[in-house]
């Protein structure tokens, strides 16, 4: 495990499938709200988090123009 901050202890592989999971659900149409999400995170847990959201969507929707 990695520690991220004192309040938050995350793996990496744990950011990556739930912001995976959650851009998957935003690229097929449902409405997520980024802040209910991050609400209880620090901030360094939000900004790692979003960070990989962005990223992962990205890619889903660079993937659904080109298909």
């Amino acid at each position: 495990m990695q520690l991220v901050s004192e309040k938050c202890v995350v793996s990496s592989q744990d950011f990556e499938f739930l912001a995976f999971s959650f851009a998957q659900m935003r690229s097929q149409g449902r409405h997520l709200c980024t802040e209910a999400i991050t609400g209880n995170m620090d901030d360094d847990c939000k900004m790692r988090f979003l960070q990989r959201y962005d990223h992962h969507l990205e890619q889903l929707q660079e993937r659904l123009v080109t298909v």
